[in-house]
Formats: structure tokens, sequence, C-alpha cells
């Protein structure tokens, strides 16, 4: 008899935890699919079309350690980034890159449609550096605006690459604020 209550008790307690696996795993994949559908937009609108058209310096940073800034420095295309200080015509010394953080509070519409309403939040971000030949220093600093969208079907698209996005900005702020072409 104490067999059979044992027994009964493992049979509700797996069903009870079999309940709550489920219910873990749907709001796992509710959660994935709810931030894996996005796609970043860039403004101004002007920056996304951008190409740089001049010959590239070679430029050597001093402190790569700072990865995001150096990937999104390296995705402008505004100077061929070398290894070997020797060899550069110029010294770039990077900052963090900075972030007002949006509110999220226009993600529960997207949230409670399953993806179906699309939602943009807004993102400025500030990106400086300094440009350093022989001994003379350029202080660059550059804001630019990378909406973030939300919607289900963004799922699909391939714009989901935050730093090619930042670097067109970056390009295109340099672009905007030098006389240089």
């Amino acid at each position: 008899m104490h067999r059979i209550a044992i027994l009964e008790k493992n049979i509700t307690t797996t069903n009870h935890s079999g309940r709550k696996r489920s219910s873990l795993v749907l709001a796992f994949l509710g959660i994935l699919l709810c931030t894996s559908c996005y796609s970043y937009k860039l403004y101004p609108k002007k920056y996304r079309h951008y190409t740089n058209q001049r010959v590239r310096q070679n430029a050597y940073v001093r402190n790569d350690s700072l990865k995001k800034a150096l990937k999104i420095l390296e995705a402008s295309e505004l100077f061929a980034i070398v290894t070997d200080s020797s060899s550069a015509d110029l010294h770039i010394t990077l900052y963090p890159l900075e972030q007002n953080v949006a509110c999220a509070t226009p993600m529960l519409p997207t949230m409670l449609t399953l993806g179906q309403m699309p939602v943009v939040v807004p993102e400025k971000y500030y990106f400086r550096f300094d440009e350093t030949v022989n001994d003379s220093t350029v202080k660059r600093n550059f804001s630019f605006n990378i909406s973030r969208r939300v919607w289900f079907w963004d799922l699909f698209t391939f714009s989901k690459r935050f730093n090619k996005k930042a670097g067109k900005a970056v390009l295109g702020a340099y672009r905007s604020s030098s006389a240089t072409p």
C-alpha cells in the first residue's frame, strides 16, 4: 500500500514537472521569437547610401581592446586598419560607444499580437575617436540614430548587423563633417 502511494505521488509530480517544463519551453520559444524578429534602420536616411570614395589611409588603432568600437570603425571603411604602427599613416585612439537607451514600453503591443504589429525603438549613439598625424590630433565626435524595428516578418530580413549600420553612420557623419570627399 505504501508503494502505491509513493508511485501515485511520483506520477503526479511528473505531470506537474512536465507541465512546468512545457510552459518553460513555450516561454523560451516566445522570448526567442520576439527577440530574433528585428532589423536596424539608420537615420539620417542619406547615410544609408554613402560609400567611401576616397583613398583609405593606413591607420593604427592604439587601443584595439575596444572591440565594438573597432568593428564599427572597420565597417565604416574610412581607414585600412593595420597592426604595425610603423606602416601607419595615422594613429587612432578609440573611445567606448555611448548609447542613449530607449524605453522598451512599445514592445508590449508587438508581444501581445505575436509580432504582427511592428514597433520601432529609436536609439541614439555617440561614436568618438582621435586621429593623430605626426603631433597633430583631431578629435572626431559623431552622433547618429539607429532604430531597431521589432516585427515578426523581420525574422526573414538580413539587415540585422548593427556594426554595418553603425559603420555607415560613422562614414556618413565623417563625410558630412569633413571637407574631404
